[in-house]
């Protein structure tokens, strides 16, 4: 039997999955909301000019958590709604990493607008669900204690 604190748990996880996705909307930097950056922004420091489309843009890891975190609430999984929470890290970490690497760019922590602080915070709403979803309760009963046998 499924319990409410599981239930629970996945949709505290799932609406944070949500959260990070609907933060590809805000602005991120420099008035530019996940949308506009280049999918190649998280490995390379000097990538420039507009995504071709939804998909090549830094918007395409942070669509891939909404799906797993809803996926993983479906299936009480601690598993798939981790995997999406690894996700979302990755790409909120390398979009700051390589974005304070460019020299082309003037990046300081003030810099940084909503949607980038809307992904951390919604990443931590979903690593709390995950952490309140806890495996089965099943029912242990103790073995009885045997003798060892007599020595003769």
């Amino acid at each position: 039997m499924v319990t409410r604190q599981r239930v629970g748990a996945a949709v505290v996880a799932a609406v944070g999955a949500i959260g990070v996705t609907a933060s590809a909307y805000l602005s991120w930097f420099d008035d530019d909301d996940a949308t506009q950056i280049p999918l190649e922004r998280l490995f390379q420091t000097d990538a420039t000019g507009e995504p071709t489309s939804y998909w090549n843009s830094m918007a395409m890891p942070l669509a891939v958590v909404a799906l797993l975190g809803i996926v993983g609430a479906l299936l009480l999984s601690r598993f798939v709604l981790s995997l999406g929470w690894l996700i979302g890290v990755a790409a909120l970490v390398l979009w700051a990493v390589m974005s304070s690497a460019d020299d082309a760019v003037s990046f300081s922590f003030g810099d940084i607008q909503a949607g980038a602080w809307v992904c951390a915070a919604a990443l931590l709403v979903m690593l709390a669900g995950i952490a309140a979803l806890r495996g089965r309760e099943r029912d242990t009963v103790a073995p009885e204690p045997v003798e060892p046998p007599g020595l003769p």
